[in-house]
This record gives C-alpha cells, sequence and structure tokens, in this order.
C-alpha cells in the first residue's frame, strides 16, 4: 500500500492550486504544485514521477510546509550567501 502523508492544513486544497497556477516563479510554482498533489491525495512516489523531483526532496518540503506553512514554498535560494571565499586576495 502506497504511503499516504499527512499534511497541515495551513491552505486549502483550492488555494494551494490557486497559487500553483498564478505563481510567477519557478521554483515557487513548482513547490506549490508538490504541495498541492499530496494535499489532493497522491502518493510522493507519484508526485515525484510527475514531477521530476527525489522523495526525499518532496518530504523535505512536506516537512518544511507542515513547521512553517506556506512561507516555507518561497524561494530561498536569494538568502544563501553561500561559503566565504576559500582564497586570499593576492593583489599587492
Amino acid at each position: 500500500m502506497p504511503k499516504k502523508v499527512q499534511l497541515e492544513p495551513h491552505l486549502s486544497v483550492q488555494e494551494l492550486y490557486t497559487r500553483y497556477r498564478t505563481s510567477s516563479g519557478l521554483v515557487e510554482r513548482s513547490h506549490y504544485q508538490i504541495i498541492w498533489l499530496l494535499a489532493s491525495g497522491h502518493t510522493p512516489l507519484a508526485v515525484s514521477q510527475v514531477t521530476g523531483y527525489s522523495r526525499i526532496w518532496i518530504y523535505q518540503l512536506l516537512r518544511r510546509y507542515n513547521q512553517l506553512g506556506a512561507g516555507a514554498l518561497s524561494d530561498r535560494r536569494s538568502s544563501n550567501r553561500g561559503q566565504p571565499p576559500q582564497l586570499n586576495d593576492l593583489t599587492g
């Protein structure tokens, strides 16, 4: 039997669908699609096959959504500054 997931009711299935269809950012759009599909009753395996994302990532996104709500589905790459440079300044 495929595993069903537990979603916190931050947004309704219809609201998730609406945000999925109206999101302008590609990352945010795919995140809403994943959560909408899960909320619609699809299994993580089925969502993985439809979206191309791994089940590990789907479970991570689900955990973030359950803990933080809809704000967790935004594109968070802009706030990631990355590691500090590994090389010293060689000028002078």
